[in-house]
């Protein structure tokens, strides 16, 4: 099981898979690098079958063989994923799909579980159906070493592979299931998430610098095929768990940042005894034929009354334009989305995702509007906090879409802060 990453979420392996069914409602997908690992263990399985039966063995026998352990493996690999979705169906979270690619599966789920017991058994679920698996093929092909030598060869094949499967998704590394293990019972005891995944960040840089120190004693030793597989090895988890320092450190941005440090202002102020024409100057067409759509707010001697929307225009005659007012189409002010100037920016994105519209009006301490908040202010501002100032026309682009830029899932990233964590920042 996977959890959120920084830009490249691994979820977004699902948009290159195919749906090949659903179970129990979950739909299964597999992305097309898991047929080059299916051929691949095929023809390890069938070469090694050819080589025990020392080349008296049919041809055909050998492919049926390794097509047969490749289906194991894949079957394996579901169960394994399927655990993980099971368990964490009974937590009361919702699992978007499952995808098998090259470096195993992943159960896709809707967010995080929001306990450590529950995040501590979803995790460690899927280890313990492949371990099983392990010990009930190792046993079979214990017990059927004398009356089918080659079903028993295929067991203990299959049942070392998930004893792999088992053990190396036990290891201490963010983001394989130990790193999650790990974390979920330093948040157990601690009560902080954010604490979890510092330990669980910090170990998978340990194992990243001896997987790369080990490789660079074998290339010291002429051995470059080991020497190129540990240091592969030790650059992935050290990636990755650079990856998740980044979610802590854009967590701690959420936090840090208010609302009033953050928000625009996206919206004009007009009396409202105008006639409705005043607004034809504001509905402009921009070049891509979209709408520049902004809050009209309405005041009348000093005070705030109410706003309304451009789209009135569309329902009048522009020979009645001077003759109706704007207070004639108010709404009251306090219909629109709004949030108070003094909230940190996480609450403001769970506001956000709440609503259509994707925009917040901000509120001062004593509850006048003072500007606007959307997806696009809050992703500039966190990514300027962490060094990263982003092109006037990649802003454009995420505006017109309403998206955090560079496909920051700040949504996500914000649903993995525990309630502890959440509470030591506030």
């Amino acid at each position: 099981m996977i959890e959120i990453d920084f830009f490249i979420a691994w979820r977004n392996l699902s948009l290159g898979s195919w749906e090949v069914m659903k179970i129990r409602g979950i739909p299964l997908r597999i992305h097309p690098s898991w047929f080059l690992v299916f051929l691949y263990f095929t023809l390890s399985a069938k070469d090694q079958f050819e080589t025990i039966l020392d080349g008296q063995g049919s041809m055909w026998n050998g492919w049926v063989i390794g097509a047969v352990t490749s289906s194991l493996l894949f079957l394996s690999v579901l169960l394994h994923e399927l655990a993980h979705s099971f368990v964490a169906i009974g937590e009361g979270l919702k699992v978007r799909d499952i995808t098998l690619f090259f470096l195993g599966g992943m159960a896709n789920l809707e967010r995080e579980c929001p306990t450590s017991k529950g995040s501590l058994k979803i995790a460690i679920s899927g280890p313990v159906v492949s371990l099983l698996l392990a010990f009930l093929m190792i046993f079979l092909s214990n017990n059927l070493l004398v009356s089918n030598f080659m079903l028993s060869n295929l067991f203990k094949e299959v049942g070392s592979l998930n004893l792999v499967i088992g053990a190396f998704n036990l290891l201490p590394i963010i983001p394989l299931d130990g790193g999650v293990i790990l974390k979920s019972i330093i948040w157990h005891f601690t009560g902080s998430k954010r604490a979890g995944l510092k330990v669980a960040i910090a170990s998978a840089r340990l194992i990243s610098f001896l997987a790369i120190f080990i490789g660079i004693l074998n290339l010291i030793r002429g051995d470059l095929y080991i020497a190129i597989c540990f240091s592969i090895i030790g650059l992935f988890i050290f990636s990755s768990s650079k990856s998740q320092s980044q979610i802590i450190k854009i967590q701690k941005i959420l936090s840090e940042l208010n609302v009033n440090q953050v928000c625009s202002r996206s919206y004009r102020v007009l009396e409202d005894d105008l006639p409705v024409k005043v607004l034809s100057k504001y509905n402009i067409i921009n070049k891509e034929n979209v709408f520049n759509e902004e809050w009209i707010l309405l005041c009348r001697e000093g005070r705030w009354v109410g706003y309304v929307n451009e789209k009135i225009l569309q329902n009048i005659s522009v020979q009645n334009w001077d003759k109706k007012f704007l207070y004639e189409f108010s709404f009251p002010i306090n219909k629109l989305p709004s949030i108070s100037e003094k909230e940190p920016l996480w609450k403001a994105i769970l506001k956000i995702e709440r609503i259509n519209d994707g925009r917040l009006l901000v509120l001062s301490v004593s509850g006048l509007p003072i500007g606007t908040l959307d997806r696009v202010d809050i992703g500039k501002a966190v990514l300027n906090k962490i060094g990263l100032n982003l092109p006037d026309q990649l802003i454009k682009i995420a505006r017109k879409e309403n998206i955090y830029p560079l496909g920051l899932n700040l949504y996500n990233i914000v649903q993995s802060m525990g309630s502890g964590d959440l509470e030591e920042d506030q």
